[in-house]
């Protein structure tokens, strides 16, 4: 594989889940110390995050920075416009100002529009692939369930959880088991004890090695539909997901962030019409 299609094949697969980091809602700072963390209450948390999220519109760059077998290192970045509304999502990526990409979902398939080929490419994917067949195997870390939790977005079920000792930040920690299928035997969540929100997310794998961590930052308060100024919920300005071998560095940077909805057209959603503005002149089905 050329340096090229080993960066397209990662943008590619990454910016194909891009709609699944998006993370959670604002909590008041404690006002009391405490010690430990409480599970059932970070779980109650965590489970009406996403609800004050679904639906999101944001502008950003995504970088991605890749090492290859022989330790070189390339660079792609991209600007960014994200929109989802609930299940439905779509992506467009600008590269040097030419459309790059875009990629969507309408809750039943997804799929991916590969603007820079000539012609057009166009992969449509059901829901439960995560895109590696068609995009390449080394996106297998990325699938959509994998990319849910480390956006910190997937609900926490305390029964399977067990609280960890803090990490040297001095944030709390709690494992959870990881999701089916993924090759991931753990998940360890790193939590901001004022606020509650993740700041870091690791996946581990079979062995108990780290595979790959996302970390959390610049939480901001964002306009939300029918929420007063106190209920915003928190977006993070950056998310930086990296492997443990090194090899591979995004990195998104969120702007002019909102959860109103104000800026959604079902015309982003419907690959009909998108099909009839972009006309692929390749298509390609993942059974």
């Amino acid at each position: 594989m050329t340096e090229r299609s080993w960066g397209t094949r990662v943008l590619v697969g990454f910016c194909l889940l891009l709609f699944l980091t998006v993370p959670g809602c604002r909590v008041a700072p404690r006002s009391g110390p405490a010690t430990t963390l409480d599970l059932e209450t970070f779980a109650a948390r965590q489970a009406t995050r996403a609800s004050l999220l679904r639906l999101l519109e944001s502008g950003g760059t995504i970088e991605i920075r890749r090492k290859d077998e022989d330790g070189e290192t390339s660079f792609d970045d991209c600007a960014m416009e994200l929109w989802r509304d609930g299940d439905r999502f779509a992506l467009r990526l600008r590269k040097l100002g030419e459309r790059f990409l875009w990629v969507g979902a309408d809750g039943t398939r997804s799929w991916v529009f590969e603007l820079f080929a000539d012609p057009v490419r166009l992969v449509i994917l059901p829901p439960e692939t995560g895109g590696e067949q068609a995009l390449g195997s080394e996106l297998l870390l990325f699938g959509p369930e994998q990319l849910l939790l480390l956006a910190g977005l997937e609900p926490l079920d305390p029964a399977g959880a067990r609280p960890l000792p803090p990490d040297d930040s001095g944030r709390w920690r709690v494992s959870a088991p990881g999701p089916v299928g993924t090759g991931w035997s753990e998940v360890v969540w790193s939590i901001d004890p004022d606020t509650l929100l993740p700041a870091r997310i690791t996946a581990l794998g079979e062995a108990g090695a780290p595979l790959l961590s996302a970390t959390l930052r610049d939480y901001e308060p964002i306009r939300a539909r029918d929420q007063p100024v106190g209920a915003w919920p928190q977006f993070p300005g950056k998310v930086r997901v990296e492997t443990s071998d090194g090899r591979i560095d995004v990195r998104l940077f969120f702007n002019r962030p909102g959860a109103t909805g104000s800026r959604l057209r079902d015309a982003l959603f419907d690959l009909d019409a998108l099909m009839r503005t972009f006309k692929p002149g390749l298509v390609e089905y993942v059974r």
